[in-house]
């Protein structure tokens, strides 16, 4: 009997992920929370969560598409605005906090504020592929808000509106620039 091993494998054990990042990771979770930086991202979050509700009791989305020159706000246009405020406070606290444990502890914070508070908000959020369409159509450094203007009037139902987009790029603006402003006033160690 003639044996050749040529076809014989050796496979060998595979290494386990270097514990060193893990390691890493949770020293800067344990230095940022006792900094209080934690606490404060998560405020942070929920101040924000909050917002969308009292944004829409004063009547500030009926006053940015009037002032865009939207005819008639319907139910779904009223949606997709409340959804893409969701969306640019998702994608400030990406931008301007520099600190990824510090960014998703804070977007975490308000999709649970949001749940708690804002349920049917949020399952609207979850039932909306709004966020997918932003997400394709943005490069997360250099944001082109005709583009998000574009992709509103697109979730509107209304590929063509120049109101729609007007209302779509001035929400995302705004939103961004008020959310900005919030992160700013937190005092992060």
């Amino acid at each position: 009997m003639f044996n050749d091993d040529r076809d014989i494998k050796i496979f060998t054990a595979i290494k386990k992920a270097d514990e060193p990042e893990a390691v890493v990771i949770a020293d800067e979770m344990k230095r940022q929370a006792i900094s209080g930086n934690l606490q404060k991202a998560k405020n942070l979050g929920e101040v924000i969560a909050k917002s969308f509700r009292e944004a829409a009791d004063k009547k500030e989305l009926l006053h940015l598409s009037e002032d865009c020159g939207v005819a008639e706000l319907t139910r779904n246009i009223k949606d997709q605005a409340i959804i893409l405020s969701v969306f640019a406070a998702e994608y400030a606290l990406n931008q301007y906090l520099t600190d990824s444990i510090l960014s998703t502890t804070a977007i975490s914070q308000l999709y649970d504020t949001l749940t708690d508070d804002s349920p049917e908000l949020y399952s609207n959020l979850l039932a909306s592929t709004a966020f997918s369409f932003y997400y394709m159509n943005i490069d997360l450094k250099n944001v082109d808000t005709e583009v998000i203007g574009k992709t509103f009037a697109v979730l509107c139902d209304d590929d063509f509106n120049e109101a729609l987009f007007c209302y779509g790029k001035t929400i995302f603006v705004t939103s961004v620039e008020s959310y900005r402003k919030t992160i700013g006033t937190i005092d992060f160690a």
